[in-house]
């Protein structure tokens, strides 16, 4: 089992809940020059703050294996 990312609030601090992971588009070259032939989207973890509600993502780093 594996456990879900951790990410503090950039705005209040607090320690926001991981809601999903998700495929989004390349929108940049260095995007487009990480994709493989297998995998041809970006991973991106997104969180909400039970605090504030505010919500943000952060790219996932993709293993070595799936580069």
């Amino acid at each position: 089992m594996t456990r879900d990312p951790e990410m503090r609030c950039p705005k209040c601090g607090s320690e926001m809940n991981h809601q999903a992971r998700k495929v989004v588009p390349p929108v940049s070259d260095a995007d487009v020059a990480a994709l493989s032939e297998t995998f041809d989207g970006i991973l991106e973890d997104v969180f909400a703050c039970p605090e504030c509600g505010w919500v943000d993502a952060r790219r996932v780093e993709a293993p070595p294996s799936v580069r």
